[in-house]
């Protein structure tokens, strides 16, 4: 399934970059250990996007969460201890004696809310959720449409398990990293029946969902943001692909025909409006920047890498030949200092958008 997610769609108009959030700057070097080791200069910055709505603003810092931590809702790194103090007795309205414990807290997710003994909740019905996703892909600009596009974990695990792997060229030629700024909203159909924020995950090949029972979903539900986790993953504790969907969903790109987008308008919201939960209304996007995966590596001139005969990850190894970003994949610790290194990237070369947000809980 993976090989065919982030495939290279045919070329469609331009988005102009937009949608910059104002936010914080990202603190800390790009990891000097993991990132010498293609043994190039990288790239200058993409461009600057343009002014636009800010996400979620990061939660406050502390320290890592536990992995029932993070899928009771907390946010990744905002778990800490506080010292809780109690009254032992009342007597006559007066607190006699004290006594004092531990109680772990953290920051909440989108769609999840504090359940006042320092954790966290979910939302009682649908809410709308701002946070970041993203996409593998090639040099062609279009955009967004149905398709599947995944957590910034999923998609780092998606390139070193598809794509370095097979090197000069890249599978599909992909280049670079898309962020994307989305806010949804799904329908209180969907709530209902599944008490959660997400929908159905479906796979979308060239703008057309895949699977049988798609036409079910949308009228039971609406065009509704589906979510699925990444079970064979070694990229941290949120690896999570998203589908969404956008006009005349039965047909790929070159097939979607006027009519078609009217019967079936998706749920990919007019420009301007945000989503309402209405079963037509349920995302929006904007462009936020892209890294470029030769300037993540350290690769200055991807050509002259090949020429060499260099290899950006060879899985008999477990290494590169000239270059060390991608060695142990299967390491968690390097995994989690190349998701790092990817959200410090796009920090260095946004400094005006906020490097990373939190991600709300998979709850399909």
């Amino acid at each position: 399934l993976k090989t065919v997610l982030f495939g290279v769609s045919p070329p469609r108009p331009v988005v102009p970059p937009a949608a910059a959030m104002r936010g914080i700057a990202v603190a800390g070097a790009l990891l000097a250990a993991l990132l010498q080791g293609c043994s190039h200069k990288s790239k200058p910055p993409s461009p600057s996007p343009g002014p636009g709505p800010s996400p979620t603003p990061p939660p406050p810092s502390g320290g890592p969460c536990s992995d029932a931590q993070i899928r009771a809702g907390c946010a990744l790194n905002s778990c800490h201890n506080v010292t809780v103090v109690r009254a032992l007795r009342v007597v006559e309205g007066a607190a006699v004696g004290e006594d004092s414990g531990v109680q772990q807290t953290c920051a909440c997710v989108p769609g999840h809310v504090a359940n006042g003994r320092g954790g966290c909740a979910p939302e009682s019905e649908p809410v709308e959720m701002n946070f970041y996703m993203y996409r593998a892909q090639d040099d062609e600009d279009y955009p967004l449409d149905s398709d599947n596009l995944g957590s910034l974990e999923a998609v780092m695990w998606y390139l070193h398990n598809e794509v370095v792997r097979l090197s000069c060229p890249r599978h599909y030629n992909i280049s670079r990293i898309v962020r994307y700024n989305v806010t949804m909203k799904n329908t209180p159909e969907l709530y209902a029946v599944r008490g959660g924020q997400f929908g159905q995950y479906v796979a979308v090949d060239k703008g057309s969902c895949t699977v049988p029972n798609c036409d079910q979903i949308w009228s039971d539900y609406g065009y509704v943001v589906g979510c699925q986790n990444e079970d064979h993953s070694f990229y941290g504790q949120k690896p999570y692909w998203y589908s969404v969907i956008a006009a005349c969903p039965e047909e790929p790109f070159g097939n979607k025909t006027d009519d078609c987008k009217k019967q079936n308008p998706g749920g990919l919201c007019p420009e301007g409006k945000r989503p309402d939960g209405s079963r037509t209304c349920t995302w929006s996007y904007e462009k936020t920047g892209e890294i470029r995966i030769d300037e993540l590596e350290g690769i200055s001139d991807y050509g002259a890498f090949c020429a060499a005969h260099h290899r950006e990850y060879d899985e008999n190894t477990d290494k590169g030949d000239g270059c060390s970003f991608w060695d142990g994949k299967q390491d968690p610790v390097k995994n989690a200092k190349r998701v790092e290194a990817a959200s410090n990237l796009f920090a260095k070369n946004y400094p005006g958008v906020a490097g990373s947000v939190p991600a709300p809980v998979c709850d399909w």
